[in-house]
């Protein structure tokens, strides 16, 4: 007599899901609530003229976006003086916000030093643009200069 031999063999499956989230992080409400501002005066290789901020903006921060013939942000680099459609050029002199976050900076005026004058202003990373809020410069004939 022949005996068979069976071996039963049993495979086992396992799945593993893995689930990733990502959520996006929610921006600021002035991301999605400012004027626009639109002139090629502005930009920081403009000549100089007697236009003044003190008349478009006041005590109160505002939000505004550089878009269009203005080109996309505040300069940061100190232009000359008599620059930007005005006599006392502005450029933003502080560290600019990470994605989604606020700071407040400072905005120098050059006369005969790159910050003869200074205020604070508000600046917002919005990801693929920036949002200031903007008030009156110190002095008139001074602007805020574009790049």
């Amino acid at each position: 007599m022949i005996k068979s031999l069976y071996l039963a063999t049993t495979t086992t499956t396992t799945t593993t899901t893995t689930t990733t989230t990502t959520s996006a992080a929610i921006l600021p409400s002035q991301c999605y609530s400012y004027s626009i501002i639109n002139d090629a005066t502005r930009l920081a290789t403009a000549a100089g003229s007697t236009i003044s901020d003190t008349a478009m903006f006041s005590s109160v921060y505002a939000w505004y976006r550089i878009s269009g013939a203005s080109g996309t942000q505040i300069t940061t680099s100190a232009p000359n003086y008599y620059q930007c459609g005005t006599y006392y050029s502005g450029w933003y002199a502080s560290s600019m916000p990470a994605y989604g976050n606020t700071v407040i900076g400072t905005v120098c005026y050059v006369y005969t030093s790159i910050c003869y004058w200074s205020n604070t202003i508000l600046v917002t990373n919005c990801g693929s643009y920036y949002v200031y809020g903007l008030i009156d410069p110190p002095v008139n004939d001074a602007r805020y200069c574009t790049v």
